[in-house]
């Protein structure tokens, strides 16, 4: 988190610091340093692509694609997104939750807009 931090621009820590947090997760993964990045490897595409490798149980990939503009449109195409086998762009009102028809019933000033 602190080294997509410091890539989008956050303040507080620097490149340096952020790539050896991420090198300390690797050399974990590794048992060694031989997964250790450098300055140049260490890119927003880099950090989405190690969360999904190390936090692929953690349930927590929808939100980074959403985070990155990744879950919708055609930034990022994987197999059946879209309903095809092979994946096509999908519409950004997906990146919401629908509100269930219950809870709209319940409340007729909930609003459950393109859905």
């Amino acid at each position: 988190m602190l080294a997509e931090s410091v890539l989008r621009g956050g303040t507080g820590a620097d490149l340096t610091e952020a790539l050896n947090y991420v090198n300390l997760v690797r050399e974990r993964a590794y048992g060694n340093k031989d997964g250790n990045i450098n300055e140049a490897q260490l890119t927003l595409q880099f950090i989405i692509d190690e969360r999904a490798r190390e936090l692929y149980w953690e349930s927590c990939r929808r939100t980074d694609l959403i985070r990155f503009g990744q879950f919708t449109g055609d930034a990022y195409i994987w197999q059946w997104k879209g309903g095809v086998s092979n994946g096509r762009a999908t519409d950004s009102k997906y990146n919401n939750y629908p509100i269930p028809t219950a809870e709209l019933a319940a409340n007729p000033n909930m609003k459950n807009v393109n859905y």
